[in-house]
Parts: C-alpha cells; structure tokens; sequence
C-alpha cells in the first residue's frame, strides 16, 4: 500500500543487480505483452532465483523476475517454492533467451501459454 492508503499498482516486480542490457531485454518482453512492471534495484549479493522469489512476494500480480550480476535471470511465482529450470537462465544467455523470459513472466500474469525455448523474435535485439 502507499502511504496514502491506495493499493500497490498491479505489476511484475523486477529486482535487478544486472546489467542494463539484460534488464532492457527482460523489460522489453514484459511490456511486448501489455503488462506493467516495476523495476527495484537488487542485492547484487543475492542469487537471481532468491531475487525472483523476493519479486514475487512483493508483487500485487504474485510474479517476479530476478537478474543476478552475472545476467542469469529467474522468473518465479509467489505459490511455487523453488524455481522453473524452463523459467531461468544462466549468466551470458543471449537476447533472445533474456526477452523470451520478460515474455513468460507477462505470459504467467495474463494466463496465456508460454513461449517456447527455441522461439526467436522477428526483430532485431539490442
């Protein structure tokens, strides 16, 4: 809640101790799929699946998204108590994989299947 007693705006939470270039591709696939997040720094000391879990619990939507300092990236629900190895990456995953994941973390929140590992967008990325 905000101090003046309105509700958190719904969002996907993302903690962030990464790069901006992973953040801008996790960012952009969320908003490619007309949902809104909100972006915190993070404990760059905190692994990117305890960053996703932190995000989630802080979400109104009840998903999050970590990216640790090595650009691994971690989506995750508040009611799932480990992590989706096909919701994670590891440090140095490409664009692509990163956006793919921004795209699964909107995905969850909008109730639509995810997208694929091996999908690829028809756009160049940056």
């Amino acid at each position: 809640m905000h101090s003046v007693g309105q509700p958190d705006r719904p969002a996907i939470v993302v903690l962030s101790a990464g790069s901006r270039e992973v953040e801008r591709n996790v960012l952009a696939g969320i908003e490619e799929e007309g949902v809104p997040y909100l972006l915190v720094p993070g404990d760059a000391q905190v692994p990117a699946a305890e960053l996703a879990r932190r995000a989630a619990l802080r979400s109104p939507l009840h998903v999050g998204v970590g990216v640790g300092t090595r650009g691994e990236v971690c989506v995750q629900h508040a009611k799932l108590s480990d992590p989706l190895p096909e919701l994670s990456s590891g440090g140095g995953a490409g664009h692509a994989a990163v956006r793919r994941l921004g795209h699964n973390a909107a995905r969850i929140v909008a109730g639509v299947p995810l997208k694929p590992d091996d999908w690829q967008p028809n756009w160049p990325l940056g």
